[in-house]
């Protein structure tokens, strides 16, 4: 369903949620890369700060934090930096890819998915208790595709209403937090693993979110 968002009672725009998602994910990349760079800095990213405060209101609070987070994971993953470096400086270094297999979405028109895990939570939970690696297919919103990733499922939490995962990546050889929602497919393996002996007193935010 599209929706309609004044401004000023100059002109209307309707657009619908994934529309949404897009122009609002814009306007956070927008501020971050040209704050305070031009003349008239401060009027233009007021401007651009009201535009986003107008846009997370027109669409679903889920969304307008999705927004953040893929707005936050281009900053730093194809930029390779944070809000904290300098952007102008950053944006000289090459992107690198990953080194692991990626998988084609499946033709959604939906482009920052939120899958059920009505199925893949389960399977998960047995894969924590049995320690059996699992093969799993994961959306990523830095490249907007989703991953094939081969997991050690080694804790999965309940952090405000989102399920999530701290796991042993295989392709890069290191634990990180995944969202269960953001698994597409999930299929035990029988590979086996041993829990990390300092694994239970490792906290949770010493871990990298998976991008």
């Amino acid at each position: 369903m599209g929706m309609i968002m004044q401004m000023d009672n100059k002109f209307s725009l309707k657009f619908s949620q994934e529309e949404g998602i897009l122009l609002l994910t814009s306007a956070r990349l927008l501020d971050k890369l040209v704050a305070g760079v031009t003349i008239h800095a401060k009027e233009r990213d007021e401007l651009i700060r009201e535009i986003i405060d107008k846009l997370s209101t027109a669409i679903s609070p889920e969304l307008a934090t999705m927004s953040d987070e893929l707005a936050n994971a281009i900053v730093e993953s194809v930029l390779g930096c944070d809000e904290q470096d300098d952007l102008e400086y950053c944006m000289q270094d090459a992107y690198v890819e990953p080194d692991f297999v990626e998988a084609t979405p499946d033709g959604s028109t939906y482009n920052y998915p939120i899958y059920s895990i009505e199925k893949t939570l389960p399977v998960l939970e047995k894969a924590v208790d049995e320690h059996h690696s699992v093969s799993v297919q994961y959306y990523s919103f830095a490249r907007e595709s989703v991953d094939t990733l081969t997991l050690n499922p080694l804790r999965l939490s309940l952090e405000e209403e989102v399920w999530k995962m701290v796991a042993y990546c295989h392709e890069l050889d290191q634990a990180l937090i995944f969202r269960v929602d953001r698994i597409k497919e999930v299929a035990k393996t029988p590979r086996r693993f041993e829990t990390p002996p300092d694994f239970r007193n490792a906290k949770a935010n010493t871990f990298a979110v998976y991008r």
